[in-house]
């Protein structure tokens, strides 16, 4: 924006128009917070007359090294069973008070302005100790207002994007002696070109063939160490054979060094699968996660058994930090898969005695519980109610009548088979590839016709929690260890400009590519 004010720039256009009026900085930006507001309060409309429920993300930002900037963004369901983003707010935030209590608050303002912290269902941020606060200050709050379902329990969603970069981060660290020597083992191979033909030698000696080619990764990439240790492995008889033949190679791998480079290879292809389905999901909702986290959990409870001390206490480490995300977010996990009619309860079922072990029914019977104490919660408290039902037992009800709990008291003591019933009764829905859970519910809501108005309790539900944002990464930052940054240009404007900007790029863009789209996609990419 500030290349309207610089001389050549203004001496440029003079030249090629003399009569053309050159905007000016003060000019432009006043454009852009216009352009912002009209289009906020578009945003503000379509927030409003939502029928369901909202989960919030929070994001990190960078900008000239010290500026620190908070990024809000609304997840949701819309009417037409749509998944939608939209930033709310990109907030500077000051350093030195990056505490729960001021950040908690500024989110809880943030919410207030745009009228939807009664519309919270769930909030999805990193895994780190300040979060945390931040989270239990703002559960707390909402839980006076008596706004969350079952006392908050499906409230906390750790990012799942985020717990498999940290776990990465976790093996690189621990492994970064022998990643250490892969590298300089590859580099060695690389510095001549006589190495390289020596190495080429061996390689038609050894009688391999493979497509892959030795390179090095980008440690800022830790998909990129996956493609170089996979690498490696294809050519670790050449590797051994080489070190024998050439002293001067350097550091060296030995036979227990590369069954290590094996295991971490085949810790870090898993979690590449893992986030490999979680970038390729169509419309990025969370009855995907179940499967592919509850694998993880299988294999690292494998992993813990191993002999080997380097990778049973890698498998700990691990296993101790997936265990936190697991007892946040387990339940929501499990209650977003028995939503999916291709599953059910019975996904549930498979997994929990491989991961349990005994104690696996008990754990089934909490996470139905669950399950009925939130559609019962959706069936009293949901606004829709308020509308009556086709059996009478909600009829007349008011968001303030205080014979609540009496009408709780009916719906739960009703003999007649609840819409929940009727759908977990139902055989399974066939797996199909291009099965999309969002149009089978669109299709299948009016089955479960318990109200009479646009969606019923079942789908109301199933639109809530379908809509739980479980990982709030964009593609191209899935493999990336840093953190986002604003770009030298933008950087330098003000906070208030900035965060026009980005926003109404994000809305703009979303209204624009709304048909076509990845809703899970991050809507611009700065580095």
């Amino acid at each position: 924006m500030t290349m309207v004010e610089h001389v050549g720039f203004r001496m440029f256009v003079r030249n090629l128009q003399p009569l053309f009026d050159i905007a000016t900085f003060d000019g432009v930006e006043a454009d852009c917070r216009e352009i912002y507001l009209k289009e906020r309060q578009k945003v503000y409309e379509e927030l409003d007359k939502l029928p369901g429920k909202i989960g919030l993300s929070a994001d990190t930002w960078t900008a000239n090294g010290d500026a620190e900037y908070l990024c809000l963004t609304a997840h949701y369901i819309d009417d037409s069973w749509q998944v939608k983003k939209k930033i709310l707010n990109f907030l500077l935030v000051d350093p030195s008070q990056t505490d729960g209590d001021m950040l908690s608050e500024v989110i809880m303002t943030s919410l207030r302005n745009w009228d939807i912290d009664r519309k919270l269902f769930s909030v999805t941020f990193d895994n780190h100790s300040m979060y945390e606060k931040i989270v239990w200050k703002i559960r707390e709050q909402l839980c006076q207002h008596r706004f969350l379902l079952c006392n908050g329990q499906l409230f906390d969603i750790p990012c799942a994007a985020n717990l498999i970069k940290m776990m990465v981060q976790d093996t690189l660290e621990k492994s970064c002696e022998i990643l250490h020597k892969v590298r300089e083992s590859i580099r060695y191979v690389q510095c001549s070109q006589s190495t390289q033909e020596k190495f080429n030698e061996m390689v038609q000696l050894v009688g391999i063939n493979s497509q892959k080619c030795l390179c090095l990764d980008n440690t800022h990439q830790w998909n990129s160490t996956c493609v170089m240790l996979d690498a490696a492995l294809e050519y670790k008889d050449v590797f051994l054979i080489f070190q024998e033949h050439d002293p001067h190679t350097g550091t060296s791998l030995s036979g227990v060094d590369w069954d290590r480079v094996s295991a971490l290879t085949t810790f870090i292809k898993q979690f590449h699968e893992a986030s490999s389905i979680f970038r390729g999901n169509k419309c990025n909702t969370a009855n995907i996660y179940f499967p592919e986290i509850c694998n993880i959990h299988l294999q690292l409870i494998e992993w813990c058994k191993n002999s080997d001390d380097f990778i049973h206490s890698l498998a700990l480490k691990m296993k101790s930090r997936f265990d936190e995300y697991w007892k946040k977010c387990s339940l929501a996990l499990a209650i977003a898969a028995i939503l999916d009619p291709r599953f059910k309860l019975k996904l549930v079922e498979y997994y929990y005695p491989q991961i349990y072990g005994d104690k696996s029914q008990k754990c089934i019977d909490t996470v139905s519980d669950c399950m009925k104490a939130l559609y019962t919660g959706h069936a009293i408290y949901s606004p829709l109610a308020s509308h009556g039902s086709c059996d009478g037992s909600l009829v007349g009800t008011d968001s303030r009548d205080r014979l609540k709990g009496f009408d709780r008291f009916l719906h739960e003591t009703s003999e007649s088979q609840s819409d929940l019933d009727k759908y977990l009764e139902e055989p399974l829905f066939p797996r199909t590839v291009d099965f999309n859970i969002l149009n089978w519910w669109k299709v299948h809501a009016p089955r479960y016709p318990i109200l009479s108005m646009m969606a019923c309790i079942l789908s109301m539900m199933a639109c809530n929690i379908l809509g739980i944002p479980m990982s709030k990464v964009g593609p191209e930052l899935m493999y990336s260890t840093g953190n986002r940054a604003v770009d030298s240009y933008r950087s330098p404007l003000r906070s208030d400009t900035l965060q026009a900007l980005m926003c109404a790029q994000d809305w703009m863009h979303n209204d624009f590519e709304d048909a076509k789209a990845w809703p899970g996609s991050t809507i611009f990419a700065l580095s």
